[in-house]
């Protein structure tokens, strides 16, 4: 399994764009072999902060993902919608319990 925590920074003018953004990317993520998982959150009173965890089956799977071009039409428009280029923290799973 790949897992990837994903860390976003824009502008309150902007915020309401990446969250159409990021809404896209995930239903797109449905449809994409590979994806066990992809969650869009937003901390609360943080409206232009969001964070994204993303499970994989392997890296393979996510590389993929950066090149299906309904998700890659929604990450080439992070760089007018980014204040700061992405955090990425690749992980290891240690333990998963879900009833999503």
């Amino acid at each position: 399994m790949f897992v990837l925590l994903v860390e976003l920074e824009t502008d309150a003018a902007r915020a309401a764009e990446l969250e159409s953004v990021l809404r896209s990317l995930a239903a797109s993520a449905r449809d994409e072999p590979g994806i066990l998982f992809y969650a869009v959150q937003r901390p609360q009173g943080d409206p232009g902060r969001f964070i994204l965890y993303e499970y994989y089956a392997d890296k393979a799977a996510w590389e993929t993902h950066l090149q299906y071009a309904p998700a890659k039409e929604q990450l080439d428009r992070f760089d007018s919608l980014l204040a700061a280029p992405p955090k990425l923290t690749f992980c290891d799973a240690v333990a998963i319990s879900s009833a999503v």
